[in-house]
């Protein structure tokens, strides 16, 4: 059994000239939390170094409330059915709109402001981040499918301005022919939008290409909504009636009743 696994995988590495990957949950292995009252505590205390006042609560009332205002502007702009917002936009609209300010001598001037948004962002991420790594074998896949002259892509629900960074502590950034971060191009997965755009940009065949993923809607929805192979990563550890549900529920709203991940592995280096 062990045999066959390993020689079916062989066949499909042969066979993809293009990798495109999910990051968190795929590459990094990330946990957040961004409903810890000392979260919102201490990021009332940031605003408040910068002259705006809000108590932890009602901050975290504002933010959640101005994401869903923009994130329904550019709904109706693009006409996308899952766009993606710029979280810097919300914390330069959290101070710019603060219910109670006070004279600060540290007040972003005009012409600061998109440096402080992105400084804020930073510290929102930081703080609520409990761990943020690359998965134990996320480098030796990569270097083994760089060995073997494929190209690697990224294609990833995340804002950028957390997101850089992170690749980059993870020392995952030079591994990449392309990246594709959703906050970039104002649409997120499952929305084939997104994928459409990155193979238009790099002139990829989507039949050279997988996507690997370790969400059933997300990662392998898109790829099933633009007639490419996946490969599943269970990184959640779902039993098989869970996967089964899953699968089928993707397969309800893309209207593809026969599609399933070419691969199904518990660890990313088992496709290597």
């Amino acid at each position: 059994r062990k045999r066959t696994h390993y020689c079916k995988i062989e066949s499909i590495m042969k066979h993809y000239k293009n990798y495109i990957f999910d990051l968190y949950g795929t590459l990094i292995d990330i946990e957040t939390n961004e409903n810890s009252p000392a979260l919102w505590k201490k990021m009332a205390g940031f605003y408040s170094v910068y002259g705006a006042d809000y108590r932890p609560a009602e901050l975290k009332k504002a933010y959640l409330s101005m994401v869903k205002e923009e994130e329904a502007a550019l709904a109706k702009e693009t006409g996308y059915e899952y766009p993606e917002i710029e979280l810097e936009k919300v914390f330069a609209r959290l101070y710019l709109e603060a219910p109670h300010t006070h004279e600060a001598v540290l007040s972003p001037g005009k012409n600061e402001l998109k440096a402080f948004s992105a400084y804020i962002a930073n510290a929102f991420r930081i703080i609520s981040r409990k761990k943020c790594r690359a998965y134990k074998n996320t480098e030796k896949v990569l270097k083994v499918l760089k060995s073997r002259g494929c190209c690697i892509y990224l294609l990833s629900n995340a804002q950028y301005v957390f997101t850089m960074p992170e690749m980059e502590n993870a020392g995952l950034v030079s591994f990449f022919d392309g990246i594709y971060i959703s906050s970039e191009h104002r649409v997120r997965k499952p929305d084939p939008h997104f994928m459409l755009a990155l193979l238009d940009e790099y002139s990829l065949d989507k039949n050279d290409c997988v996507m690997v993923g370790n969400d059933y809607d997300s990662d392998i929805g898109i790829a099933a909504s633009v007639g490419m192979d996946s490969i599943f990563i269970n990184t959640f550890e779902l039993d098989d009636t869970e996967k089964n549900k899953r699968l089928l529920a993707m397969r309800n709203r893309v209207g593809i009743s026969d599609y399933s991940p070419v691969l199904t592995v518990d660890d990313i280096g088992d496709i290597i």
